[in-house]
């Protein structure tokens, strides 16, 4: 044995050996939601997952992370060939990910012996356990061929004929996907984007122009937005096209790369400036409807990024959590200091919304895609002020996660800079915090805002049925009316009508996780004989009234004996969980009551 420091025994290692059996909200939330018949499939999968994804895909996603692409744009003779080249961490990680059904289970009847596709609850609880890990591959590359499967699906039956099956191939055999939006000129303003697509003497399409960040430029098949010749300037003057990387005859599509970005995060995922020299590409659907189908893919992609986040918020509050009970300090173990528990409770809180929120928001897809209104019109909403929410959270998450673990956190021999830096990608893709607030506030001016209320009170009004929430049912339900009167204030037209937008967006996404949080709080509580729910959906609601309302129960020292529970689960008497709801309410009550009127 080599000789070493003998002080290394103080510094407590990473917990590799299951990352699914401490989550007890994971459990219990997915059965809760997926219903019993399919909780054997999905218990059997996320077990599996427990143990494959701290022990395979954790290592993989570090190497990954530390070996990024390259590009090489000639050949030994000067010949322009323009192929990236992946550390194997990285052909592997995708290869695990994509065999293990997280695309396929989607699209392909029979993943796992189901009868039919798995619901997207299901797939979204596969995904966070992944993500929990991997942020870059998992999070951009594999969940754009989820969205263009959908796009294509939703939008052009002979394409997606042509394509999902292999998009959603589990054997090795799959063909990767990506879009291709942003331009110097447009950036957020897609509308002003200036690549055209011309119509050949043949018939078929050929894109020009630039496109400025592109993620995943080496897929094989890629949605680009482009304006076809003669039509208007703007959004609606936009088509959407199907690019593939490599034509029938096999030789390479007219486009190039010019470089590959350094990046700040998701490195092991190479984003690339694209220049398109006469592409070939096949019209998706309408060719005068292209942002509107192209919204489908991004749609979907803002969907998972609100798993993606909850996915880092939980990775987030376990390594926080385990390396307190497993570090001493002042002669005490770490996560007995009063002041660290606290820490540590508003962690466990984000995770344990971030987890509602992305199983909410999937659930609200499936019942939308069947046509429910009021799921449509809360989906319409919920997405964009969702996506921000878990964004903002999940960087705040990363940051306490890394100074709870002190000094160490922030050298790269552990995860918590990778997972800081890859998380703060999801604020600017698919839109950035003031866009996602516009797309909001569009949804609500195009009637989605009755589903969002509809949705909310019912989930709220499902919080009365027992006494450990009741309290935040009835603040919760008051809250939804000053929101209704936030949005009848708003400004016709003018320049005021956008500056109380993002701060009303993030309330709706708070009351949305919150009518969840505890609606599951009283169904946890009924089911198990346990408050920690309850609790924490009164110390996440409460954060509605800043931090004096949730001072109301978080400084108050009763909590703490049950704080072993309340932080990694276990049973919390009842009463602990009704104490919360009830000084959670009265405090919201107090200081917001002006809001609601």
């Amino acid at each position: 044995m080599l000789p070493t420091d003998d002080g290394t025994r103080h510094i407590p290692p990473q917990d590799l050996s299951d990352w699914y059996l401490p989550d007890e909200h994971c459990s219990w939330l997915v059965r809760h939601t997926v219903g019993e018949a399919l909780w054997p499939v999905a218990a059997a999968a996320l077990g599996e997952l427990g143990t494959m994804v701290p022990q395979t895909i954790e290592p993989l996603a570090r190497s990954a992370d530390r070996n990024p692409p390259v590009l090489r744009q000639y050949d030994a003779c000067g010949a322009r060939i323009d192929e990236i080249d992946f550390h194997p961490a990285y052909r592997e990680l995708e290869r695990a990910v994509l065999s293990f059904g997280a695309v396929r289970a989607a699209y392909v009847p029979g993943w796992r012996g189901l009868t039919g596709v798995a619901p997207r609850s299901l797939t979204a609880a596969v995904l966070y356990m992944f993500l929990q890990a991997d942020q870059a591959v998992t999070g951009c590359p594999i969940g754009m061929m989820d969205a263009m499967a959908r796009c294509l699906l939703r939008n052009d039956p002979a394409l997606a004929a042509c394509f999902v099956p292999r998009i959603a191939d589990d054997s090795g055999s799959h063909l990767t996907a990506a879009m291709f939006l942003t331009e110097k000129a447009g950036g957020s303003d897609v509308g002003a984007n200036e690549c055209t697509a011309q119509r050949a003497a043949d018939g078929s399409w050929r894109l020009h122009g630039e496109k400025w960040f592109c993620s995943c430029a080496h897929s094989d098949l890629v949605l680009v937005l482009a304006r076809p010749q003669g039509a208007p300037p703007g959004p609606r003057g936009l088509g959407l096209f199907l690019m593939p990387r490599t034509l029938d005859d096999g030789t390479r599509n007219s486009y190039v790369l010019h470089r590959l970005k350094e990046k700040f995060g998701t490195r092991a995922m190479p984003s690339a400036e694209v220049g398109l020299r006469g592409a070939f590409a096949w019209p998706v659907g309408d060719v005068a409807r292209g942002l509107p189908q192209m919204m489908d893919m991004v749609n979907l992609t803002r969907v998972g990024i609100v798993t993606a986040t909850a996915g880092a918020m939980r990775r987030n509050t376990f390594e926080a959590l385990t390396h307190c009970r497993g570090r001493s300090t002042f002669g005490t173990r770490l996560d007995l200091h009063p002041l660290m528990r606290d820490t540590l409770a508003d962690l466990v809180v984000d995770s344990t919304a971030g987890l509602t929120a992305a199983m909410g928001l999937a659930e609200l897809l499936d019942r939308a895609d069947t046509g429910d209104r009021e799921a449509g019109g809360a989906l319409r909403l919920l997405t964009p002020a969702l996506k921000m929410h878990g964004t903002e959270r999940a960087r705040v998450c990363a940051t306490e996660a890394m100074e709870v673990r002190g000094g160490n956190g922030f050298i790269e021999d552990w995860p918590d800079a990778r997972m800081l830096r890859d998380v703060y990608v999801h604020a600017i893709w698919e839109g950035s915090g003031n866009v996602i607030a516009l797309d909001a506030l569009r949804a609500m001016e195009h009637g989605a805002l009755g589903g969002y209320i509809g949705d909310t009170e019912r989930h709220a009004e499902a919080a009365s049925s027992a006494s450990v929430t009741e309290p935040l049912s009835r603040v919760l339900i008051d809250q939804l009316r000053g929101v209704e009167g936030n949005v009848a204030a708003l400004p016709d037209t003018g320049d005021a009508r956008q500056l109380p937008v993002r701060r009303l967006a993030r309330r709706m996404a708070q009351l949305a996780i919150g009518a969840r949080l505890a609606e599951q709080g009283a169904a946890f509580a009924a089911e198990t004989g346990s408050g920690r729910l309850a609790w924490v959906a009164a110390r996440f609601i409460a954060r509605l009234g800043g931090e004096t309302a949730v001072a109301q129960f978080a400084d108050d020292a009763a909590w703490l004996p049950h704080a072993d529970s309340l932080l990694h689960g276990g049973t919390v008497p009842l009463e602990v969980g009704a104490h919360a709801s009830r000084l959670a309410a009265r405090a919201l009550s107090e200081r917001l009551q002006p809001l609601a009127r």
